[in-house]
């Protein structure tokens, strides 16, 4: 009987250290050695694998056992060990060691290889393990908040430019709530700007729970078909995503299309003896058989178990991974008990994700609200299905959304709901993406009359801005003398900051940010009201042109899309209305500067502008009011249209508008010129009514 030592070669330690991750896999006799348990005389129990994190490289390897009496045998053993973790065992390790129980109870961590406990061992407790294998292959130059670690990690793909992502989709039993449209869109968000701003192509799979406990609930309470009731809500959830402008996924899977997968995922978990069937014909998984529940919510452990009517579970704990069918529920045939059931919740996920991707993903998202015990679950049932060490590399999770004065989340089971359908009848779909902008992804959000002004004030300020620049770059307007080089610094600073922010943790608050300083500063200087340098003796249209290029890209790219800015998705229609609103808008323009008694044009480099002709300066105060009537209704026409003319001094510009509400007061435009400018430029015999620069 020897007692067990070892010594890292790399750092000469004799004892577990900060320095060294130590493994500890326990193991039982049907690994490798299942044909030598006789000639054994005792089962193997563990394998101690040090790797020193100085090094990343496994330095020792102590292969322990009890009594031997076929030293053959353990080699034999420890060969296929040796094949199962890739690592090397040295021939001249000895095999002869027994490992103290006191040793094996308060030293129980992992930092690789699968752990499993023999049922024949000592009893056994929970055992939460931290450690985290970090990722090898390609650095993103993005880093992640993971739920597991609970820190931020860089994001760190096996194959360059392309992540396997798998986010948990609704249970559709009833219409989506703005809580449902607040997670996929911030989700939505994450995905674009991957693909946008790094360059990663993103396979999503998105896994809709179409047969569960609250779907046969509604359907026996509407008395429908819990089939049609399930295709009914998830049509409707996808008219509503698409309404929000979230992409769709890339491969959809359904839990009813994946019954015969989910029965082969759970039998392979019996066999492993993770699981066990029941009399009644369900299946539980059996968490006194995995050691590393946990990992993900560890203040959840110690929490109240939820009360359950099963009685044929063997622990308070295990939870179903199969449900034997009660009289008028809907069943599927399977192997165990009465022969007729249907799957537990969280099996569901896993085995659809498991068929896309295998045995290993690059991301996994939910709301936080599924951390426990969804994600917890579906872990736990993974990892051992597949026999593998780390089923995830980043768990992502959304806050909760709140209503205003409530302390609970936006819940359906609270009817504390708001349906995305009632959300669209107040505001835009921009404008709820930019309320989902202005919070980060992982923060709780209250949604209240007051944050979503702050999100319609927001885009209505970039709208603004667009619309007043691309007035000055074609000359329509005249602004200061900006400095070319110090504009053109000012964006490459701003592009910066932004992609610096998105790519820490994808901090959309703080892009914003960035995008609204470079707003405010080019918005202050076509004001003539400049915060940066003035000088020179031209206007910098180019320059400008660049902003606006790079905040229509970063604004398409994010899913904010203002309808007069499509670009070349712009239909031919759509090209002949705007070439149409130009002549309209450059003629009422004439129009309204003969009805003010101003200049009929300003040429930007001359240095003298054309003065009205001499019949239109005497023309009286009574005929000058009727063609500033004149413009007045065509502009106040054209609002019900979705087109609005705005006055800037004595040029006007025009824009769609698909804001649910428009505003009358154009004061909200920080580009506006105020009515008291404008009348400046009038004579003393020639008024405005005052609803032009209204």
């Amino acid at each position: 009987m020897f007692a067990a030592r070892w010594k890292c070669q790399k750092c000469q330690l004799n004892t577990p250290s900060r320095d060294c991750a130590i493994l500890w896999q326990v193991i039982n006799r049907t690994l490798s050695v299942k044909s030598h348990a006789s000639g054994l005389g005792g089962r193997l129990t563990a394998i101690h694998t040090q790797a020193c994190l100085r090094t990343s490289s496994v330095n020792a390897v102590r292969f322990v056992s009890t009594e031997s009496r076929d030293v053959s045998a353990v080699r034999h053993a420890k060969g296929g060990l040796a094949r199962r973790l890739a690592v090397s065992i040295p021939p001249s390790t000895s095999s002869l060691f027994r490992l103290k129980y006191a040793l094996l109870k308060n030293r129980l961590f992992f930092c690789r290889g699968i752990h499993h406990q023999s049922k024949h061992s000592a009893k056994k407790r929970h055992v939460t393990s931290e450690a985290w294998i970090v990722p090898e292959g390609h650095d993103t130059g993005i880093r992640v908040y993971n739920t597991q670690t609970r820190e931020k990690s860089r994001l760190v793909l096996p194959h360059a430019d392309l992540v396997r992502w798998y986010v948990c989709g609704p249970t559709v039993y009833d219409h989506a709530h703005i809580g449902h449209a607040s997670c996929y869109v911030k989700f939505d968000i994450i995905r674009r700007v991957m693909q946008e701003f790094f360059n990663i192509d993103v396979v999503m799979v998105m896994g809709i729970t179409d047969i569960d406990d609250k779907i046969i609930n509604r359907s026996l309470e509407l008395n429908v078909d819990s089939r049609h009731l399930s295709r009914k809500f998830e049509a409707e959830f996808w008219d509503d995503m698409a309404k929000v402008k979230v992409l769709p996924p890339t491969v959809l899977t359904r839990v009813t299309e994946h019954i015969p997968q989910i029965i082969r995922f759970i039998e392979k978990i019996v066999e492993a003896d993770y699981a066990y069937p029941t009399a009644s014909g369900s299946v539980y998984f059996d968490l006194t058989k995995y050691g590393r529940y946990g990992r993900l919510s560890p203040q959840q452990l110690d929490g109240e178990i939820r009360e359950t009517h099963d009685t044929d579970k063997r622990h308070a704990r295990d939870f179903a991974l199969w449900k034997a069918a009660k009289p008028g529920e809907p069943w599927w045939a399977s192997p165990w008990g009465s022969r007729r059931g249907r799957p537990g919740w969280h099996i569901e996920c896993s085995t659809m994700a498991s068929e896309i991707f295998g045995e290993k993903m690059d991301i996994h998202s939910g709301g936080v609200d599924l951390l426990f015990p969804h994600h917890e679950n579906e872990l736990a049932q993974s990892e051992a299905y597949h026999g593998c060490a780390q089923w995830v590399n980043y768990w992502l999770h959304s806050g909760h959304l709140y209503t205003k004065g409530s302390a609970e989340k936006m819940s359906k089971s609270l009817k504390n709901t708001t349906s995305v359908q009632q959300l669209l009848l107040l505001y835009s779909p921009s404008q709820f993406r930019m309320f989902c902008l202005l919070s980060h992804y992982r923060k709780n959000v209250e949604y209240s009359e007051e944050s979503m002004d702050r999100a319609v004030s927001a885009r209505r300020k970039l709208k603004s801005f667009l619309s007043i620049a691309d007035a000055y770059i074609q000359g329509r307007v005249d602004g200061a003398t900006i400095s070319e080089a110090d504009l053109m610094k000012l964006l490459m600073d701003t592009r910066g900051r932004f992609i610096a922010a998105v790519a820490d943790d994808f901090d959309t608050p703080r892009a914003m940010e960035a995008i609204f300083e470079l707003v405010a500063a080019c918005n202050q200087a076509l004001k003539h009201k400049s915060r940066l340098p003035v000088g020179g003796s031209a206007r910098c249209p180019g320059a400008m042109a660049a902003v606006v290029a790079f905040i229509d890209r970063v604004l398409v790219a994010l899913g904010i899309q203002f309808s007069h800015r499509m670009g070349v998705d712009e239909s031919r229609s759509g090209l002949q209305l705007g070439r149409t609103m130009d002549s309209l808008t450059r003629f009422r323009s004439r129009v309204r500067r003969v009805a003010l008694g101003a200049p009929l044009h300003t040429a930007p480099d001359a240095s003298e502008t054309e003065l009205p002709h001499k019949e239109v300066q005497t023309l009286t105060r009574s005929q000058r009011a009727p063609l500033l009537a004149a413009c007045d209704e065509i502009r106040d026409d054209l609002i019900y249209y979705g087109i609005q003319i705005k006055d800037r001094g004595n040029e006007s510009f025009w824009e769609y508008s698909s804001d649910s509400t428009l505003q009358q007061d154009q004061s909200n435009w920080e580009g506006i010129v105020p009515e008291s400018e404008a009348k400046d430029a009038t004579s003393d015999t020639c008024s405005d009514t005052g609803k032009e620069d209204s």
